[in-house]
């Protein structure tokens, strides 16, 4: 938002909302034919007697979930790398440190 103009912020405001919309409106329909199509499938058999259930369809759906899950955090975690601050080397205080720099 800070990068739009002043002016413009309300329409950089409506044209994220409009995004996250539309991407939720797509998940929702793309789950809701993956589970139609696994339950039709696992109801015909097409599946094995193992996954013939009334719970199949939203087994595939979540199976996916899960994987987009593994493959977000896989991809996200190079970029996310983080590093170790630099100490500044620590000086301490001895008799021989203090006779090297000539002060009795």
């Amino acid at each position: 938002m800070e990068l739009a103009r002043p002016e413009d912020r309300g329409l950089a405001l409506g044209a994220w909302g409009a995004t996250q919309a539309t991407a939720a409106g797509l998940a929702i329909a793309c789950s809701g034919f993956l589970h139609d199509a696994g339950q039709e499938l696992a109801e015909k058999g097409d599946l094995g007697e193992a996954l013939q259930s009334s719970v199949t369809g939203y087994s595939i759906v979540y199976a996916l979930e899960i994987a987009l899950l593994f493959a977000t955090l896989v991809t996200i975690g190079p970029l996310v790398r983080f590093t170790r601050a630099r100490r500044p080397k620590t000086f301490t205080l001895s008799p021989s440190t203090l006779n090297s720099r000539g002060m009795p």
